[in-house]
């Protein structure tokens, strides 16, 4: 499935020192901004709100498939 504006999806990130208030490496709830499509790829901009309201924005974000050897990627959340 392709992305677009105003999804929410999960971030997930190698790096929790920008992510605080016990949360780790996620799944962080985040809004899609901005998508960029590279072939098979999708690039996409996030707002990702961190635990108490907070929100960071991470830039050039990959699909999970594409983007974990990065220590940062997206997924879509589970279905219930």
């Amino acid at each position: 499935m392709t992305p677009t504006v105003g999804r929410i999806v999960h971030f997930y990130t190698d790096n929790p020192s920008k992510q605080t208030n016990g949360a780790g490496t996620g799944p962080y709830a985040a809004l899609v901004t901005q998508v960029f499509s590279a072939g098979a790829e999708n690039y996409v901009n996030l707002k990702v709100f961190r635990p108490y309201g907070e929100t960071i924005d991470e830039g050039c974000v990959k699909h999970e498939e594409f983007g974990r050897e990065d220590g940062r990627y997206w997924v879509w959340p589970p279905r219930e």
